[in-house]
């Protein structure tokens, strides 16, 4: 059964229609209270940078100068697109800063024609960040006085116990957020439970139980998103469907594609009147991409064609409708 054009319609009505949403780090910076002094124990404790990616080497470099003259040792530098990106790259991201050790996380950001900075404690969790920590955050308008306040106010009320602070601003990290992926979909969909995870707020859940109630015809449940990929197997689920929010280039890096061949512009794919169309989609704007995740075994099957798009609603319609032309469902 084909998807219905009037459906189609509808979701590209949403795109066209919404304002500005907020970013992933301006969600994560809204879930934190403020206050006027730095997070205690910044300079005794392993600190992680998520910079945006509008930094460039040069200006964290000028960055990891300052934290080293202050006592901060910031360990590691962070594309934050790449840990804030979905449900499975932030679980990855949240046991690799635990293993580390990392207690505070620095957020980068260039507001307007300023620059910001946030540091809070790091909470051990895939959310990364509470509002039971104080935390704190300096504007300027440039990043070498921005830079200087901050160390100002560590030498003046912190206490220098971190000594072996790197003085290059590395970037290196070896994470693997999944097993095994697959480029093409898996026909078990016609066999198995499935654990659809709800999106979050009332307009998209509803917008998402309309869709899979006309264009879904197999075993699903909407579920819980917090749940785990071994509480969600526990419960009788064989697959979870879930998506990375990301820059085009980061999503194709998370889900194992080969970034060499990542141009300006990518190619996605989509279901019209029946047929397979292209278009083109700036690699660094931010787009959806759907895809299977096997509860057991953690393999992932991401479907034959690049079908990311900008909303969330879009991307899922381009998935269902592929996999169903392909597998002919």
């Amino acid at each position: 059964m084909r998807l219905r054009f009037s459906v189609i319609l509808f979701f590209a009505a949403i795109r066209f229609s919404g304002f500005a949403q907020p970013t992933e780090t301006d969600k994560l910076i809204s879930n934190l209270t403020f206050g006027s002094s730095l997070p205690e124990g910044i300079c005794a404790g392993r600190a992680v940078v998520l910079y945006e990616a509008s930094f460039n080497a040069v200006e964290l470099q000028e960055a990891q100068k300052y934290f080293q003259q202050a006592g901060i040792d910031a360990v590691l530098y962070i594309d934050i697109d790449y840990v804030l990106s979905g449900m499975d790259p932030e679980r990855s991201f949240s046991n690799y800063f635990s293993s580390r050790n990392i207690k505070f996380l620095i957020l980068l950001q260039k507001a307007g024609k300023g620059f910001q900075i946030t540091i809070t404690r790091y909470n051990g969790t895939k959310d990364f960040v509470d509002n039971q920590h104080p935390s704190w955050k300096l504007e300027d308008t440039s990043l070498p006085s921005l830079l200087q306040a901050v160390y100002r106010f560590c030498i003046s009320t912190q206490k220098k116990e971190s000594l072996l602070i790197n003085d290059v601003a590395e970037r290196n990290y070896s994470l693997r957020f999944f097993r095994e992926r697959d480029e093409r979909f898996t026909a078990d969909v016609r066999l198995v439970r499935i654990a659809i995870p709800r999106m979050g707020n009332d307009a998209d859940d509803s917008q998402l139980t309309d869709f899979l109630k006309d264009h879904f015809p197999y075993k699903y449940e909407l579920v819980d998103p917090a749940l785990k990929d071994n509480e969600l197997e526990e419960k009788g689920y064989r697959l979870v469907l879930r998506f990375v929010h990301t820059r085009g280039d980061v999503a194709r890096d998370i889900l194992g594609y080969d970034i060499t061949q990542t141009a300006g512009s990518l190619l996605t794919t989509f279901m019209s009147a029946g047929e397979q169309k292209v278009k083109t989609i700036p690699s660094k704007k931010k787009i959806y991409k759907f895809y299977f995740k096997n509860t057991e075994y953690g393999n992932l099957f991401l479907g034959t064609r690049w079908d990311a798009d900008e909303t969330w609603q879009d991307a899922l319609s381009n998935f269902v409708s592929l996999m169903r032309a392909e597998l002919k469902l």
